[in-house]
């Protein structure tokens, strides 16, 4: 029998599931909330804050696993540097057997072409990409003190998926366009289960599992086949008009700094908002057009393979949909 697991985040998109799956696999679960849910709390949840050290020495007695996914917000990174950080010190304190981290292909920045764990990260994506190295770092680091390993998902999709599937529902019931030309790249989709299961098996295999992986899904569709087999599914009507060009795109870089301002002095600017919400970035539409493919043969030398379908993935978003998005 595995021992109790940890996961960190488990509030998330992601850490929801991962307990979930680590759950119906049998095992041991705490569930670490920054913030304990609503109602009634369940014997496996507990309060954990990754920037408080002695939150996290209180957690870790007889904890066998770590799955880390704690992230925090947008715009503060303290949870991905310092939290991995401090995550792994406690860890490695308590004799933690297996350490999980989950990183991003973000480290690898704007690339093209097919990308293996071997590629170089010193020109990662953002604040977001450049913190996670810096966690990446950290768990290289603890690698004496137990067998750590580090998860680079791609984009991970489904049910919740703010940043690859919600936004992307608004959009098309808003009257978004087809992309078209403009949308030939590839979408390296990941669904949340497919990681949640890739977590279960590097969890509960016999010897520890190290090293760094890419964690992809089974199917690499265009972005113009995502979107609409997406449309299809929850029917949204087909969009008119063209996707925004060099004056658009600024003028959405100058309204999203406008309506940050304004989040930060407490205002809301609805119309802008929504028109930066309803508008892709130049960010955005480089990746729509541009061929990547990240290698999982790493991934599929442990004996793990993803089992959710495109086709799968989509069909339970729709349900989802169709249900309120619960």
């Amino acid at each position: 029998m595995t021992g109790t697991v940890l996961v960190t985040g488990a509030g998330g998109f992601v850490g929801t599931r991962v307990v979930a799956a680590l759950e119906a696999a049998g095992l041991p679960v705490v569930a670490g909330y920054r913030r304990l849910p609503p109602g009634p709390s369940a014997p496996a949840y507990r309060a954990l804050d990754v920037l408080d050290p002695k939150s996290l020495a209180v957690a870790m007695p007889g904890v066998e696993t770590v799955v880390h996914t704690a992230v925090g917000g947008a715009r503060d990174t303290r949870v991905i540097v310092d939290g991995t950080r401090n995550t792994l010190a406690a860890a490695r304190a308590a004799g933690v057997r297996r350490f999980i981290h989950l990183s991003s292909v973000a480290v690898y920045g704007d690339v093209s072409g097919e990308i293996d764990e071997d590629a170089p990260t010193d020109r990662p994506h953002g604040r977001y990409g450049a913190a996670k190295v810096a966690a990446e770092a950290s768990c290289r680091a603890a690698q004496d003190a137990m067998a750590v390993a580090i998860l680079r998902p791609t984009l991970i999709y489904g049910p919740r998926s703010a940043a690859w599937t919600t936004l992307y529902l608004d959009r098309l019931r808003d009257g978004w366009p087809a992309l078209g030309a403009a949308g030939r790249g590839a979408a390296n989709l990941l669904h949340v289960d497919d990681l949640a299961g890739f977590i279960v098996h590097l969890t509960t295999v016999p010897a520890p599992i190290t090293g760094v992986f890419n964690v992809n899904g089974g199917d690499i569709p265009t972005w113009n086949a995502y979107l609409e087999a997406l449309r299809e599914a929850v029917g949204a009507a087909p969009g008119r008009g063209t996707h925004p060009g060099r004056a658009t795109l600024t003028a959405r870089k100058l309204a999203k700094a406008a309506t940050a301002a304004a989040a930060r002095a407490g205002v809301t600017l609805g119309p802008l908002d929504r028109f930066v919400a309803r508008t892709p970035s130049q960010d955005e539409m480089t990746r729509f057009a541009t061929s990547v493919r990240y290698s999982t043969a790493r991934m599929l030398a442990t004996g793990y393979r993803p089992t959710i379908s495109l086709a799968k993935g989509i069909a339970g978003i729709a349900t989802w949909e169709r249900a309120g998005r619960p």
